[in-house]
């Protein structure tokens, strides 16, 4: 009898033992992948889908740099070095809480593959014209990284939208703030996709500014630069992630509808 007591505190024991060491094993940090993570599609948005259920602190995790909208459409956000930044209608910079939510996302983690410089950017078009002779594939995603000096630089916001919406984005945009800037430094953030990637996002560059004082930002429209260091992330893929709400849900979307950033 003894020795089946003490065979069954050993056995009680050891399964004690299991337990905590499995519940002290450190929460593992998110995964980091060389793919873009993306919430909803392009083509929601140009639908007027502007309400998400990701929040702020969901972007954090899943990129440190990036580019997108919060719900409502209310401005343009900016994700540089790991910190979410919104540039508002009124030409103002704030930081967004963790808990406010967004209704499109492009993000990832970055890691330069390549870093070119080039003296001057006469325009958007030349900086386009530069990098796209850069990319070893025409059929791979891109994020970028570019720090300059802009002598002019042309940024949108995005006009709050009040429900229900009307506007689609290619009419809530037509009359966007927009902002002249001068003599100014800041980097570039953004993504170039295939011209594969259809009604899911946009084709060819998009970019978003921030200055190195993080008072001026936007998404980009137009820009003359000097001294320009140029990282480039070669992506291996792209992960999308759908809202799960009913406005995206019930949706009959217009696929006629759509948004270039060709300007």
């Amino acid at each position: 009898m003894k020795n089946k007591t003490l065979l069954l505190l050993i056995l009680c024991c050891t399964i004690f033992s299991c337990s905590i060491k499995k519940n002290n094993n450190p929460i593992s940090a998110p995964e980091i992948s060389d793919n873009i993570y993306q919430y909803s599609v392009f083509t929601a948005l140009a639908n007027k889908i502007y309400d998400g259920t990701l929040c702020v602190a969901d972007v954090k995790e899943k990129g440190d740099i990036g580019l997108g909208t919060f719900n409502g459409l209310n401005g343009e956000m900016i994700v540089c070095d790991g910190v979410v930044y919104q540039w508002l209608a009124n030409g103002s910079v704030r930081t967004p809480a963790d808990s406010e939510l967004v209704p499109f996302t492009v993000v990832t983690f970055f890691e330069a593959d390549k870093t070119i410089e080039l003296a001057n950017a006469e325009d958007y078009k030349h900086l386009k014209t530069f990098i796209s002779s850069q990319l070893p594939s025409k059929n791979m995603p891109y994020a970028f990284k570019v720090k300059a000096d802009f002598e002019s630089l042309k940024c949108g916001s995005a006009d709050k939208q009040e429900k229900p919406y009307t506007k689609t984005l290619s009419d809530a945009l037509i009359d966007r703030p927009t902002f002249d800037l001068k003599n100014i430094k800041g980097t570039l953030v953004g993504f170039w996709y295939p011209e594969y990637i259809g009604k899911v996002n946009v084709a060819g560059f998009h970019l978003h500014f921030i200055s190195d004082d993080k008072t001026q930002a936007g998404h980009v429209m137009e820009f003359k630069a000097s001294n320009l260091k140029i990282e480039i992330d070669f992506c291996s893929g792209f992960a999308i992630e759908l809202p799960e709400n009913d406005a995206f849900k019930t949706e009959d979307f217009d696929l006629t509808q759509e948004y270039t950033n060709k300007k």
